[in-house]
């Protein structure tokens, strides 16, 4: 019973996350207008990065409930009932739109469905496909889930938008770029060496947990040469010298670590992690006077900005701050306090930043800490709820 006792206790509090995403996206900037709405446009022209946005908007409440479908018995049922509530979740926020500086339109509507829809599919098939690969590999079953989390951060961090390009004359500049960008980046460098770090450590840790430590260090290795090469092959990136530079240096570093005992390595990542999150908040260390005001509205600057520069800078605090918490966890540290402790360094940050030119504080990087925090401990409750139930045997480092 315990495994099914987690599930459903997860289930609810990951759906609460994602309703609460989508109502804070859709409703932003909460700057209501009663006394003059806004008319609903049933038909009219439909741009691209709309279409994106709001297919995107809804896709994860559909992948999170497709998943649990797959271990349902008549999930039809399932199905139909949720799409309901999805639909009427939709039509309640575009008409909400009506009140504030937004474009109410039936077509979001009918894109968030299909995102919901699209991420079901996507959702229940990756379960069906993971219990089959499970059973294969019995191994994978106990690997740590939150390894797969900082590996996909590391990915998105770095290579973002993710999209690989077949144009020539793409790659050629990028491999320009090595020589017609200044090598002495100093703190590009650092940053992305201390990203390296972090997301070869979960990587071999995912492996070892999966009970492949004879091939932890090869899976960091291909890990290291995917990531260096995305930087030439993946759209917008132009790495420069500096950044390779710092990737490889990151994989030696690493490869250094990884020689050291448990505690010892677990410790240098998380100094590591700290580092690489200090040196991107408190930078270009000048302070300006008087000080500008303090953001108490998450994610004000990334909706208010384009998405494409904000996704990237999210995934990069999420990596630091999650290294943070689990390589501390992984040495003993109490979950609870080092996620309020991370929160704590956030806010002293963001706060620092009121007098750091170019620079604007916000309440964002608190609330990524503490939802950090809180997905290790759902990955953690899962992981040993299927140990207490008999299912695989604790692994070993």
């Amino acid at each position: 019973m315990k495994p099914a006792d987690d599930r459903s206790r997860s289930l609810p509090a990951a759906l609460a996350l994602v309703v609460l995403l989508i109502v804070y996206g859709s409703l932003f900037p909460f700057q209501w207008n009663f006394i003059a709405p806004q008319a609903f446009v049933w038909r009219g022209r439909v741009g691209l990065v709309d279409l994106v946005e709001n297919v995107i908007l809804f896709a994860p409440m559909g992948v999170l409930l497709g998943w649990a479908a797959q271990a349902r018995g008549r999930w039809w049922i399932f199905f139909a009932g949720w799409l309901a509530a999805a639909l009427v979740l939709a039509g309640v926020l575009q008409w909400l739109q009506k009140y504030l500086p937004r474009t109410p339109a039936l077509s979001d509507v009918i894109f968030n469905m299909a995102g919901f829809v699209l991420g079901w599919g996507a959702g229940f098939a990756a379960r069906w496909r993971v219990g089959h690969l499970l059973v294969r590999h019995q191994g994978w079953a106990d690997a740590d889930r939150f390894t797969l989390v900082l590996v996909a951060l590391w990915g998105v961090a770095e290579l973002y938008p993710l999209i690989p390009t077949l144009d020539v004359s793409s790659v050629a500049r990028h491999i320009k770029s090595l020589w017609q960008q200044d090598l002495w980046q100093p703190r590009r460098m650092l940053t992305h060496a201390g990203m390296a770090v972090i997301g070869l450590s979960a990587a071999a840790h995912l492996a070892r947990s999966a009970r492949l430590a004879h091939r932890a260090r090869a899976l960091a290795l291909a890990a290291t040469v995917a990531v260096l090469a995305g930087k030439f092959l993946v759209v917008g990136q132009s790495p420069g010298m500096a950044v390779v530079l710092g990737i490889a240096g990151g994989w030696l570093l690493w490869r250094w670590f990884d020689t050291w005992a448990p505690g010892a390595r677990w410790a240098a990542t998380a100094w590591v992690a700290l580092a690489t999150f200090l040196l991107d908040a408190i930078w270009p260390w000048a302070w300006r006077t008087p000080p500008t005001d303090m953001a108490w509205m998450p994610f004000a600057s990334s909706l208010s900005t384009w998405v494409q520069s904000a996704i990237p800078a999210r995934a990069f605090e999420c990596l630091c701050f999650g290294a943070i918490v689990w390589s501390t966890v992984r040495n003993g540290a109490l979950l609870g306090g080092m996620t309020v402790c991370t929160a704590a360094l956030a806010l002293a940050c963001e706060w620092a930043q009121r007098y750091l030119p170019t620079r604007t504080a916000e309440i964002t990087s608190v609330v990524l800490a503490i939802g950090m925090g809180w997905l290790l401990s759902v990955c953690n409750s899962a992981r040993g709820a299927r140990k207490a139930g008999g299912v695989l045997p604790f692994s070993r480092e």
